[in-house]
C-alpha cells in the first residue's frame, strides 16, 4: 500500500471486529462514488466485512491497513496485517467459507498468508451499461 494513486483512500483500524463497521461505511461511500447500484454497494460491504474479519481472526492483533482504490467503474480493496506468530493464519474451514462468500460478492479476490504477513484483495466492478 505504499504506492500512491489517484482515488486511493487509506484506512488503519485496530484489530477489533467491533470496528469493522467503519471499514464497511468507507466501502459504502467509495462504492457510491464509483456509481455502484444498491446491490453492488452491499456486495462490496459484505466483501470488506469478510476481508477484515479474516485479517482479525488470522492476525496477531496488529492494526489492519486497508486501501480503497477508486478506479474507472470499479473499486479495489487491499488489506494487510501481521499474521499470527504460530504461522497458522487461516483455519482451513474458515478460509474456505471466506473464499465462497467472496466468490459470490466480488469479481476477483485473494486471501494469502505468507512471510508473517496477511494480504487480502478484492475487486468489484460496476455492472456494464451503468450510467454515470
Amino acid at each position: 500500500m505504499n504506492e500512491q494513486r489517484d482515488g486511493l483512500i487509506e484506512l488503519v483500524l485496530p484489530a477489533d471486529t467491533r470496528l469493522v463497521r467503519i471499514a464497511r461505511l468507507v466501502a459504502s461511500g467509495v462504492a457510491t462514488t464509483a456509481g455502484f447500484d444498491v446491490d453492488e454497494v452491499e456486495d462490496l460491504r459484505i466483501a470488506v466485512d469478510e476481508l477484515c474479519t479474516a485479517m482479525v481472526e488470522g492476525g496477531n492483533g496488529s492494526a489492519l491497513q486497508l486501501g480503497f482504490d477508486l478506479g474507472d467503474g470499479e473499486v479495489t480493496v487491499v488489506g494487510t496485517t501481521q499474521a499470527a506468530a504460530d504461522g497458522a493464519a487461516f483455519e482451513p474451514d474458515r478460509l474456505a467459507l471466506s473464499r465462497q462468500i467472496l466468490a459470490v460478492v466480488a469479481d476477483d479476490h485473494e486471501l494469502n498468508a505468507e512471510n508473517g504477513q496477511i494480504r487480502v484483495r478484492v475487486r468489484k466492478k460496476r455492472a456494464t451499461g451503468a450510467d454515470d
